[in-house]
């Protein structure tokens, strides 16, 4: 039995050796294969791929806000012109009314008509004919702007349509006329269309609605669109 304890030592002693030897040698095996697999799985042209449909991406959503901004603000300023103006022409209708009532109170009657009956007559009420179906050809005032300017405005205002109402229902028809600035002019112009939807009225009155109003004020009403009428 004493025999045979040196072999069991040597034995102990060669196995410890070989675990030493192959643990030394793991370390760069472990190192050199990880390093392979992560090559096999990087691809670099995907990843370039990735970033620069990325990177478009990014660029196309960054213009069409900057789109979106633009048009806000091209909204912006001109219901801002068209509030100002709304604010002009109330003031200045006052001032008219004010005048007429002064002039009115100021000028005495010249002939004194003795009071007469007179037999009650039928007041028939006569609704005017509105269409929206634009006119063949709009013949605009010498003079002034031309017809196709005309029509490059109403193109831009509201597409060409005399029937057109903006997403919030303030401008109507071809000429984007708020009711205030129409009533304003009608009230100068024609009477007979105060209090008339613009957008119902029949081209032809918005045609000369517009035509009034230029004349008034130029091309001011249309802050942006009025361009084309210069």
């Amino acid at each position: 039995m004493a025999g045979l304890v040196p072999r069991r030592s040597a034995t102990r002693f060669f196995a410890g050796a070989i675990v030493v030897s192959i643990a030394a040698l793991l370390p760069s095996t472990v190192s050199a294969a990880s390093s392979s697999a992560l090559e096999s799985q990087i691809d670099v042209a995907e990843f370039s791929g990735r970033a620069a449909s990325y990177a478009f991406a990014y660029s196309n959503h960054r213009a069409e806000a900057l789109d979106q901004a633009a048009e806000l603000a091209r909204e912006g300023q001109q219901a801002e012109a068209e509030r100002e103006e709304e604010e002009r022409l109330t003031a200045l209708a006052r001032t008219q009314a004010a005048e007429r009532a002064r002039v009115a109170t100021t000028v005495a009657p010249t002939v004194t008509v003795a009071p007469t009956t007179v037999a009650p007559t039928t007041t028939v009420t006569t609704t005017p004919t509105v269409t929206t179906t634009p006119p063949v050809t709009t013949n605009a005032p010498s003079g002034g702007p031309t017809a196709e300017q005309w029509a490059a405005l109403r193109h831009c205002e509201s597409g060409g349509r005399y029937d057109a109402v903006n997403p919030s229902g303030h401008y109507r028809g071809a000429y984007q006329f708020s009711q205030a600035t129409w009533d304003w002019v009608a009230g100068v112009s024609n009477q007979s269309l105060v209090g008339v939807d613009p957008a119902v009225a029949a081209p032809a009155d918005q045609d000369a609605q517009a035509f009034a109003l230029y004349d008034m004020r130029g091309p001011s009403p249309w802050p942006t669109c009025g361009a084309h009428l210069q």
